[in-house]
């Protein structure tokens, strides 16, 4: 590197340096006393879940599979059935719920439940995106925290697909970090809040059935969209279908250890816990297979593995399915019940030895 080349680069070394550690010290500060954006379903069942947390002692926490498919009211009463008569659920179903919200919404649900709640029912989350764009909405940035961090990378570490899609992942994580730290926008954002939504007097209509929305209900165009998909492409269900037990070297093992480690935290705060597997067509290749591999880890961890048709195959009859991820009210209320079935058959015995439930 000649002598003229050095003098030019190295102020703007010391520039860019500079400026990217003001400007990373200024975001965290605004980050600290910006308040949490309003969002989508997520805002609105935590504030109800955190003012009434003594009403539930078993909470569902998923995706749209969740928020879609867990009827309250019907896990109850399967529950019954299978002799646990007093269990009070709450739907905490969340749209595209990645890995480490996951974290983040099992913090604060053990934190606001703490002496009611009982058992806690995970979903295996989505992956981290892989669009830029997705990487810097106000719910991506929010769960930027430097504090996330360690979550966000596990969970890209253990999603199952090759190499170079994981560091794909990586890649837009990075990019949401650094989009993050420059402070971009974080200074409007504090001095003119956005209105809380989740804070006006009307209440979303999925709070009378404790978090449960029937699939169809509200329509969007995307929704739509799907649903015309699923209805014009009746052979689309069977080769959906057939992706369930195909020969695949998609290994699991990782996504498994990621899952178990989470429900053996729960179970060390002194909590039922219990692993939750979708039907999902559009999964049929992956996590039929990683439910299997957390029930088979050490630990004994509880799995309700319903995305296999060959052991439930009356959730698998396409007049009960929305479109190819998501099943419809019927489906919805039907899977329900087995799962409440299933849950008290789960946490019975633990609760008669006393290993877990405070």
């Amino acid at each position: 590197m000649t002598r003229p080349f050095r003098a030019a680069v190295l102020p703007v070394l010391i520039f860019t340096a500079g400026f990217a550690v003001c400007a990373s010290a200024i975001s965290l500060g605004l980050r600290a006393a910006t308040p949490m954006p309003d969002m989508l379903v997520l805002s609105p069942k935590l504030k109800a879940y955190r003012a009434n947390p003594d009403r539930f002692d078993t909470v569902f926490i998923g995706t749209s599979r969740t928020f879609y498919h867990i009827v309250p009211e019907e896990i109850e009463a399967g529950a019954a059935m299978a002799g646990c008569p007093d269990l009070k659920v709450f739907n905490f179903g969340v749209f595209g719920l990645t890995g480490a919200e996951q974290d983040w919404l099992i913090e604060q649900v053990a934190s606001a439940g703490a002496g009611s709640l009982k058992t806690v029912v995970i979903e295996d989350p989505l992956p981290n995106p892989r669009e830029p764009a997705e990487a810097t909405t106000d719910r991506a940035r929010y769960f930027l925290a430097p504090s996330l961090w360690g979550a966000q990378i596990d969970s890209i570490r253990a999603y199952p697909e090759s190499i170079a899609k994981r560091v794909f992942r990586g890649g837009v994580f990075g990019w949401g970090v650094l989009f993050d730290l420059s402070g971009a926008g974080r200074a409007s954002a504090a001095v003119f809040p956005p209105v809380d939504g989740a804070s006006g007097d009307e209440e979303p209509a999925f709070m009378a059935t404790d978090g449960f929305e029937p699939l169809g209900s509200v329509v969007t165009d995307g929704i739509l969209a799907r649903r015309d998909a699923f209805l014009s492409d009746p052979a689309g269900f069977a080769t959906s279908l057939a992706r369930y037990g195909a020969a695949t070297n998609e290994d699991v093992s990782d996504r498994a250890a990621y899952l178990g480690q989470r429900l053996g935290a729960l179970q060390a705060r002194g909590l039922n816990a219990a692993l939750y597997i979708s039907p999902d067509l559009a999964e049929l290749d992956r996590t039929p297979r990683t439910g299997e591999a957390v029930r088979a880890l050490q630990g004994g961890y509880s799995v309700l593995n319903f995305n296999r048709p060959d052991h439930y195959p009356d959730l698998f009859q396409r007049d009960l399915w929305y479109d190819f991820s998501h099943l419809g009210e019927a489906g919805a209320r039907e899977l329900s019940l087995l799962a409440g079935e299933e849950l008290c058959t789960a946490i019975k015995p633990k609760e008669a030895a006393g290993d877990a439930v405070r």
